[in-house]
C-alpha cells in the first residue's frame, strides 16, 4: 500500500513541476500544463499505480476539470486508427469463436511445430509476406496473423496454466516486434511510409521507389532473421520442444473431423478481408471500412454474435485507455505543442562543421528517442519527419542514407513502448506480457537496428551506389 501511494505522489510531483513553472516562450500555458499531465501519464503507464483504464479515466477527469474542455480529450475516441484496431480485435474474436484459429494452430503445430522457435519463425514470415501489401499493422498482425498465434497458444497448453502464460508472452511479444520490423522493410508495410517518400521528394529532391525501399532495407532483414531467437531468449516460452504437444495436436485434429460450415464462412471472410486490404491502393477502400465490412459479415452470418463481443473485457479496456491517450496526443497537437517542440529541437541542432557520419548518427537519434512521447506512428511522422528532413537539407549529409535511416528507424522505434503503435496496445491487453520485458526488448532491438544500419547499412548503401 505504501508503494501504491508513493507512485501516486511521484506522478503528482511530476505534473506539479509543470504547473509551478511558467510556460516557455512561444508556448501557451495551457499546452505546457497539459504536457505536464501527459508526462505524468506516460510515467504512470510505467509505474502502474492503477490499471491502465483506471489511470486514464482519473487523469482524463483531472485534465478536463483544470486544463482543457473534456471534448478536447475525448476526441481520441473518434480516431479511425482506434476503431480499425478495435474492429480488428473483434475479427480476431470471431475467427477464434468459429474454431478456425484453433484448427490452424493445431495444423501449424502438427506439421511444422517441432519447436516453439520454429513456429515463431513461421508466423514472422507470414507477417513478412502480408506486409508487402497490407499497410496497417493492427489489421495485418492483429486481425490476420495474431489469431494464428492464439491458436498455437491454446493448442499447446491448458487454460490458466503457467505454461500458457509464458508461451503466450513469447508469441505475443514476437508478433508485435515482427510486425514493426516487417512494416519497415516494405514501402507498403505502413501507411505513413508514403508520407516520408513524399517528403524525400519535396524537401531532399530524391525519388524512392518500392523496389529501392526494400533493397536498401536489406541490412534490416538480418535483424529480422535474428529477432525470433533474441525474443526467445529474453521471453522464453514454457518449453523448447513441442514433441508431445505435436502428437496431441495431430490427435485433436483427427477428433475435430471435417471443417465445419462456420469455419468455412470465417475462412471466406478472412480471405475477403485480406484481399481488400491488399488491394486498398487500387480500390481506394479505407482499411477501417474493410474491417467494418469484415465484422459485419461475421455478425450477419452468425460466425459471432454481439454477446461474444460484449463479454470481451480486453476489448472494453482497450477502448477506454487507448482512446483517452490518443485524445491527449490530439489535444497537444491542436494546442501547437509538437510544432513548438520540433522548432526547439531544430534550433538546438548544429548544422555546420559536422562530418557526414556524425550527422547520420544524429538523424538516427532523432528518429528514435522522441517516439517515447507519441502514441501514434502517423502522428510521429507528421510532427517530426518534416523537422528532420529540413535538418538534413541544411547539411551536406548524403541524402539517400539519411532518408533510409529516418524512414526505417521511425518505424522500428514503435517497438520502444507498448503504446507507440496501436497494435502494441491491442496485444498488451491480451494479458500475457509485462511492460518491463516489453520495453526492454523493444529498446534492445531498436538499438540493434540502429547499430546495424549505421555500420553494415552505410557500407552497403555505398556499395549499391546510393551514397549521395
Amino acid at each position: 500500500m505504501k508503494s501504491h501511494y508513493a507512485k501516486i505522489a511521484v506522478l503528482c510531483s511530476v505534473a506539479g513541476v509543470f504547473l509551478a513553472f511558467p510556460a516557455p516562450n512561444g508556448l501557451s500555458a495551457t499546452a505546457w500544463h497539459l504536457f505536464g499531465v501527459f508526462v505524468a501519464l506516460i510515467l504512470g503507464l510505467i509505474l502502474q499505480p492503477y490499471p491502465e483504464p483506471t489511470l486514464l479515466i482519473i487523469i482524463t477527469t483531472l485534465a478536463s476539470m483544470f486544463i482543457v474542455p473534456i471534448q478536447e480529450v475525448l476526441a481520441g475516441y473518434m480516431d479511425t486508427m482506434l476503431w480499425l484496431t478495435v474492429v480488428a480485435m473483434m475479427i480476431g474474436i470471431g475467427l477464434k469463436k468459429s474454431g478456425l484459429t484453433r484448427r490452424l494452430g493445431l495444423m501449424l503445430i502438427s506439421r511444422f511445430g517441432k519447436t516453439t522457435l520454429r513456429i515463431g519463425y513461421i508466423l514472422s514470415f507470414i507477417d513478412l509476406l502480408l506486409a508487402t501489401s497490407t499497410p496497417a499493422s493492427p489489421a495485418r498482425t492483429g486481425g490476420l496473423v495474431y489469431p494464428l498465434s492464439e491458436g498455437v497458444i491454446e493448442a499447446g497448453s491448458t487454460p490458466n496454466s503457467p505454461g500458457r502464460q509464458r508461451t503466450g508472452a513469447y508469441f505475443t511479444l514476437l508478433a508485435f516486434m515482427a510486425s514493426m520490423q516487417t512494416g519497415s522493410l516494405f514501402m507498403t508495410g505502413m501507411g505513413p511510409n508514403l508520407i516520408n517518400v513524399k517528403l524525400a521528394q519535396d524537401v531532399l529532391g530524391i525519388s524512392v521507389s518500392w523496389p529501392l525501399w526494400s533493397i536498401a532495407a536489406l541490412p534490416g532483414f538480418i535483424v529480422f532473421l535474428l529477432s525470433p531467437y533474441i525474443i526467445y531468449k529474453l521471453s522464453p516460452p514454457d518449453t523448447a520442444s513441442m514433441a508431445e504437444v505435436r502428437a496431441g495436436a495431430g490427435s485433436e485434429l483427427a477428433q475435430m473431423g471435417a471443417v465445419s460450415k462456420k469455419e468455412r464462412i470465417a475462412a471466406g471472410i478472412f480471405l475477403a478481408i485480406l484481399i481488400l486490404w491488399a488491394t486498398s491502393t487500387v480500390t481506394k477502400i479505407d482499411s477501417t471500412l474493410v474491417a467494418f465490412i469484415g465484422i459485419s459479415l461475421m455478425l450477419i452470418s452468425e460466425v459471432i454474435v454481439w454477446d461474444d463481443l460484449a463479454e470481451s473485457k480486453e476489448l472494453l479496456s482497450f477502448v477506454v485507455w487507448f482512446g483517452a491517450i490518443l485524445g491527449f496526443s490530439a489535444a497537444l497537437t491542436k494546442l501547437g505543442f509538437f510544432s513548438w517542440f520540433a522548432g526547439i529541437i531544430k534550433l538546438m541542432l548544429p548544422t555546420a562543421g559536422l562530418d557526414s557520419y556524425t550527422i547520420l548518427v544524429l538523424i538516427a537519434a532523432l528518429a528514435i528517442v522522441p517516439h517515447y512521447f507519441f502514441v501514434s506512428y502517423t502522428g510521429y511522422v507528421v510532427a517530426f519527419a518534416p523537422l528532420i528532413f529540413s535538418f538534413v537539407a541544411a547539411t551536406d549529409a548524403p541524402r539517400y542514407p539519411a532518408f533510409f535511416l529516418l524512414a526505417y528507424l521511425m518505424i522500428i522505434s514503435c517497438s520502444l513502448t507498448h503504446y507507440g503503435n496501436a497494435l502494441g496496445s491491442l496485444l498488451m491487453e491480451k494479458g500475457y506480457n509485462d511492460k518491463r520485458t516489453w520495453w526492454g526488448t523493444g529498446a534492445l532491438l531498436t538499438l540493434l537496428y540502429a547499430v546495424v544500419y549505421l555500420t553494415v547499412g552505410v557500407v552497403y548503401w555505398k556499395l549499391i551506389g546510393y551514397w549521395y
